[in-house]
C-alpha cells in the first residue's frame, strides 16, 4: 500500500553513522534529555545540518522523527508507520524520516528504497551524525518525538504501537501533539520488536495444556464473534504475579461476552511448572498454557514480562501491552 506524506513538511536526515550498537542507550553528551526544551539555537549551532534545517520549527510545530536503515525490515517498517500514522493524526507536523546508512550504502539507496515502501514527498538532507549524538539515538529503530511548545518527549521504541510506562503509545502521543494537545513524556525506550507485531497475524505456534503433554495450537482458541487475550508470562516475574490477579478482578467484575483469555507460563523444566501451578491454583477462570520449549515466546518476539496480545477472532493482533499496571478498562473497554 502506498504511503503519502504530501501533507506534512518531511525531512530525509542521512547520517553517515555506521553500526549502531543493537540495545538503545541515552548518551551523556546529548544535548537535551525527554522531558526538556530543546534550545533552537544550540540545535542550529551543534546539530550539524540536519540540526539547522529543524531548529526553525522547534516550539512552532511538533517535530517527529524516525531513525532508520535502507533494507532494514524492522526499522523500515518503522519508518511506514510514521508517515502514514502522521499523515492521519499529525498532518501538520514536521517529518523527519532519520536515515542512518551502513557501511557500503549511498545516498542513492534512499530513493530507492522509498519508491519500494511507497512513500512519496520526502527530501533528503544530509547529516554527518551531530543530531543523532545530540538527541542520544544510538540505535535504530528510533522515534523521536518534540512537541509544539519544542520540549523533547520521546527516544526511542520501535513501533508506533509501542507503549511507555504510563501505558501511552508513541502514536497516541503523536496524536496530541498533531491536535496540539498537552503530551506527557514517554521518556527513552529501548525498541521492542514484540510490538512490531501490532496488525500482524497470531503465530502458528503450539502450546500445551498446564497439568498435561497434550499440544495445543494457539491458533485453535479463536472463537468467532470474540476477541482473544493472551497473557504470556514468567512464574518467577515479580509484575506479571501482581497483574494476573489484577486482570481476574477486572474479568470476574466485567465479564465480558466478548472476550476469551488464556496465559501462557514460560516453564521449560518441571520446578517451574510446579511454581505455575502453585501460583494459580483453581481460582483463575480461565484455561492456562506453557510454554515448553520456550518456541512460543520466541514466535511472540517476547523480551519482557508480561507480554499481552489482544487477538481479533480472524487472528489479527489488535494491541500489545508490556509491563505491569495495565489499565484493563482503557484498553479492553468497561
Amino acid at each position: 500500500m502506498k504511503v503519502l506524506a504530501r501533507r506534512l513538511l518531511p525531512v530525509v536526515l542521512l547520517v553517515s553513522v555506521a553500526g549502531l550498537p543493537a540495545v538503545a542507550q541515552y548518551a551523556s553528551a546529548s544535548l537535551v534529555a525527554p522531558g526538556q526544551p530543546v534550545p533552537p539555537e544550540a540545535l542550529a549551532s551543534a546539530g550539524g545540518p540536519a540540526g539547522r534545517s529543524l531548529a526553525p520549527f522547534v516550539g512552532k510545530r511538533p517535530i517527529i522523527g524516525v531513525y532508520w536503515r535502507p533494507g532494514d525490515p524492522l526499522s523500515e517498517r518503522a519508518l511506514a508507520e510514521a508517515v502514514e500514522t502522521a499523515s492521519r493524526v499529525a498532518p501538520d507536523a514536521v517529518l523527519a524520516p532519520l536515515v542512518v546508512l551502513a557501511s557500503g550504502q549511498s545516498a542513492d539507496d534512499v530513493p530507492r528504497r522509498l519508491a519500494v515502501l511507497g512513500i512519496e514527498g520526502v527530501r533528503p538532507i544530509a547529516d554527518p551524525g551531530q543530531l543523532a549524538r545530540l538527541l542520544g539515538v544510538r540505535t535504530i529503530p528510533t522515534f523521536v518525538l518534540i512537541d509544539a511548545g519544542g520540549v523533547l518527549r520521546l527516544v526511542g521504541g520501535g513501533s508506533v504501537a509501542q507503549q511507555a510506562a504510563s501505558g501511552m503509545t508513541i502514536a497516541e502521543a503523536m496524536a496530541l501533539a498533531g491536535a496540539g494537545r498537552p503530551v506527557p513524556t514517554l521518556g527513552v525506550l529501548a525498541a521492542n520488536p514484540v510490538f512490531a507485531l501490532t496488525g500482524q497475524q497470531l503465530p502458528d505456534v503450539t502450546v500445551t495444556r498446564l497439568g498435561t503433554r497434550e499440544p495445543l495450537p494457539l491458533r485453535s482458541l479463536l472463537e468467532p464473534g470474540k476477541r482473544l487475550l493472551v497473557f504470556y508470562w514468567l512464574p518467577t516475574c515479580s509484575h506479571c504475579r501482581d497483574s494476573l490477579p489484577l486482570l481476574r478482578k477486572w474479568y470476574k467484575l466485567r465479564q465480558p461476552k466478548d472476550l476469551v483469555i488464556v496465559d501462557i507460563a514460560q516453564a521449560p523444566n518441571e520446578s517451574m511448572e510446579r511454581e505455575t501451578a502453585n501460583f494459580l491454583g483453581s481460582s483463575y477462570p480461565w484455561e492456562h498454557l506453557l510454554d515448553r520449549t520456550r518456541a512460543a515466546g520466541r514466535s511472540l518476539r517476547v523480551r519482557e514480562t508480561p507480554s499481552v496480545f489482544l487477538v481479533a477472532p480472524d487472528g489479527e493482533i489488535l494491541g500489545i501491552r508490556v509491563g505491569g499496571g495495565i489499565d484493563w478498562d482503557r484498553w479492553l473497554g468497561p
